[in-house]
């Protein structure tokens, strides 16, 4: 399997804008590019996952082995940086792309263009809960999480379908950017996830 590259993929983003290239074409350029992206990310923290068990292995045999320990740890935050720091601004710039679809994509393809191509089960389809008849790439991907729905998807928190996946990267960094005052409260008196319980998620799904 060739294997994908920040470089590769930003050529294919080039491609699937060029003038006369179909919203379909478009769209399965995407897709692969984002499909190849989120395993090659996936890779990485598997093999940073090693690092961090090893310092813990030796954290609990050998604690005093101060040195070695931190070094298994700087490794896991620092193996295949480059790599990673250039993969993160492609898979938010793509989020950003199926969140706000200022291109219209979805209206372009219709509501069971797209659902072939994301995979979503005809049977599925009529189940999908769109918020009040809103219809659009969020409402599928993101918030109803339709994305390969016959597959075996993870659902963990920032863990599904490759685009899925993009649009939470775009929320997080959203989140991470934006000026306080345009931030809601989301776990207040009164917002939508007011009184929910509190779960600890894997911090690499939030980098």
């Amino acid at each position: 399997m060739l294997k994908m590259t920040v470089a590769t993929a930003r050529k294919i983003a080039d491609i699937s804008a060029k003038p006369g290239v179909s919203h379909r074409t478009q769209f399965i350029l995407i897709q692969h590019a984002v499909r190849n992206l989120v395993r090659h990310r996936k890779e990485i923290w598997s093999e940073r996952r090693v690092f961090r068990r090893e310092a813990a292995i030796l954290q609990a045999s050998m604690p005093t082995a101060t040195h070695q320990i931190e070094e298994l740890k700087a490794k896991a935050d620092s193996h295949r940086a480059a790599e990673m720091d250039g993969i993160k601004p492609v898979l938010i710039g793509i989020g950003q792309m199926v969140l706000h679809d200022r291109e219209g994509a979805y209206d372009a393809l219709g509501f069971d263009g797209v659902c072939d191509l994301i995979g979503v089960n005809p049977v599925h389809r009529a189940s999908i809960d769109l918020r009040g008849g809103a219809r659009g790439l969020a409402e599928l991907i993101y918030v109803s999480r339709m994305e390969n729905s016959s597959g075996p998807n993870p659902d963990g928190w920032g863990e599904g379908g490759p685009l899925y996946e993009a649009c939470f990267a775009a929320t997080c960094h959203w989140i991470r950017t934006a000026p306080k005052e345009d931030l809601p409260d989301l776990f207040g008196p009164g917002s939508p996830f007011a009184g929910v319980k509190l779960v600890q998620v894997k911090a690499e799904v939030l980098h």
